[in-house]
């Protein structure tokens, strides 16, 4: 079995059996109960546009299906446990990080526009939202005043997965939405990267508060497909 990357590892400890956003109510008044039922034609909504009692019950029923922010890992902690796991490992900062990397290359026939295009395609396909999308390559120029290699960041999401996944570890909102990079180096070539989404690991998440429940399973599988699927759409051109 492929070792995984780090982000499947901090994922086998964010997903818990849950119950879904909406929860029913009972005993409200008619306008309160409006408000706690899923409604779309408004647009979205904070927690702070609805009435004080509905907010009240909004966020009780946010408390019993989510996790509190945990306590920060104090720094000689972290250096105590890095200083620990770099001998084992013989591993260079480049090797972790290139461990941590899934990757393609580009078909060389096509062009960066081509790329992006065909990822945007299939994205669409199998419905991953775009949320967004970072030229970086313009900032390093425009602060540099040179030249420099094509660099973006496309964002995508899938919204009810990832609020799921933050209800039961906060922290792993550094990890959202999920990222893919299309990079030109130095030689012409274009690679596309994103973290291991190898969810293989999963299967060995034994510890208390890493129990998966199915549906969730399923739904890291399929945010694994997907993200691979728009990759090799990208490296191919073929969406």
């Amino acid at each position: 079995m492929r070792e995984s990357g780090l982000l499947v590892i901090l994922l086998a400890f964010i997903i818990h059996p849950g119950s879904g956003f909406a929860q029913q109510v009972t005993d409200l008044p008619d306008s309160v109960a409006a408000e706690l039922e899923p409604n779309y034609k408004d647009g979205p909504r904070l927690i702070q546009d609805l009435s004080e009692t509905a907010q009240k019950i909004r966020r009780q029923q946010l408390m019993r299906q989510s996790n509190r922010v945990m306590p920060p890992v104090p720094p000689a902690q972290k250096k105590a446990l890095y200083d620990m796991m770099t001998p084992m490992s013989n591993m260079s900062m480049r090797d972790l990080f290139n461990f941590m990397t899934a990757k393609i290359k580009a078909d060389p026939e096509l062009t960066f526009d081509d790329v992006v295009e065909a990822m945007e395609l299939k994205a669409n396909e199998v419905n991953f939202k775009k949320v967004g999308h970072n030229e970086f390559w313009k900032d390093v120029s425009a602060v540099s005043g040179l030249p420099t290699l094509r660099i973006e960041i496309l964002q995508f999401c899938d919204a009810v997965v990832g609020r799921r996944m933050l209800d039961f570890s906060p922290e792993f909102s550094i990890f959202i939405p999920c990222r893919i990079t299309v990079m030109e180096d130095a030689t012409g070539e274009i690679w596309l990267m994103t973290l291991d989404w190898d969810v293989s690991w999963l299967a060995r998440a034994w510890q208390p508060g890493s129990r998966l429940d199915p549906g969730l399973v399923k739904d890291a599988i399929r945010i694994r497909d997907a993200m691979t699927q728009i990759m090799q759409a990208g490296a191919s051109g073929d969406w």
